[in-house]
């Protein structure tokens, strides 16, 4: 299989078990859905995936402390990265397939209808992963074309992630949790998602705006735990962020990042 250049084997065992709809029961609509699974992966892909964890010089900090290694960025080492661990590689193949894509759309389609309001939730997703954008203005219109970007990420001691909503060209966020054995649990890193404690005045925040805690009331968690995938559609009011980790030096709370998102017509032959 070949995707924007990944050249990528199939998963060697059955994938059904890690389709949405296989793990996911009644999905959580109001105020916004998010969502976790525990167990996600087969046990010793887990262990082979968190021993290969990459840790080197691609990582790139923010303002915000938070340590990333973006296939979006730096596309040719995320490549080398997956010809050298193929077990990552096969991983990326299954989020940027077909069968994921249309089994999270199916899954997720009440919250996508709500969160896009209307008409653009509905449309179906064209994988723009594995074939063109069509470079048709109707029929870009009729589909809604998707890829699949992923990022690793890293929060080390003090490092946070303060509440914002998310690009509104991102449609489905997921992170999967890479927890070393010796983490503790008052160290933090749990996804956090909140509801602001004044609407009105959160009508006049940008999307991507990084908004102060104490604006918000906390609505729900997802727990730092290894192999735990913790999710969420955006949308306009989709808060969430993480508070400061308090992990000693030398340890951080690792994740991988799978997101859903929007091809926009600008950047259709970007790809």
């Amino acid at each position: 299989m070949e995707a924007n250049g990944y050249h990528l084997a199939p998963m060697e065992f059955d994938t059904n078990p890690l389709l949405l709809s296989s793990r996911l029961g009644e999905v959580r609509l109001d105020p916004f859905c998010f969502f976790s699974v525990d167990d996600y992966l087969p046990a010793d892909l887990y262990e082979t995936l968190r021993g290969t964890y990459p840790d080197g010089p691609e990582y790139g900090a923010n303002s915000e402390g938070k340590l990333g290694f973006r296939s979006s960025e730096d596309p040719a080492s995320v490549e080398r990265f997956c010809e050298e661990h193929p077990a990552w590689g096969r991983l990326f193949a299954f989020f940027r397939s077909d069968a994921f894509l249309e089994d999270a759309r199916k899954t997720l389609a009440e919250a996508l209808r709500r969160a896009r309001r209307g008409w653009p939730g509905r449309r179906p997703w064209y994988n723009a992963n594995t074939r063109p954008v069509p470079n048709n203005w109707l029929r870009y219109q009729v589909q809604e074309p998707v890829t699949t970007t992923f990022q690793f990420s890293q929060l080390g001691r003090d490092a946070v992630v303060t509440p914002h909503a998310d690009a509104p060209r991102k449609l489905v966020t997921m992170l999967l949790y890479f927890r070393d054995p010796e983490w503790r649990d008052d160290w933090g890193g749990a996804t956090e998602y909140y509801a602001p404690l004044d609407p009105a005045r959160a009508r006049t925040w940008a999307a991507t705006d990084r908004i102060p805690f104490e604006e918000f009331k906390p609505i729900g968690s997802t727990g730092y735990a290894g192999n735990r995938l913790a999710g969420f559609v955006r949308a306009a009011n989709s808060f969430h962020g993480v508070v400061p980790v308090t992990c000693p030096p030398g340890l951080a709370r690792k994740a991988f990042m799978i997101n859903v998102k929007r091809v926009k017509w600008s950047k259709r032959r970007q790809l």
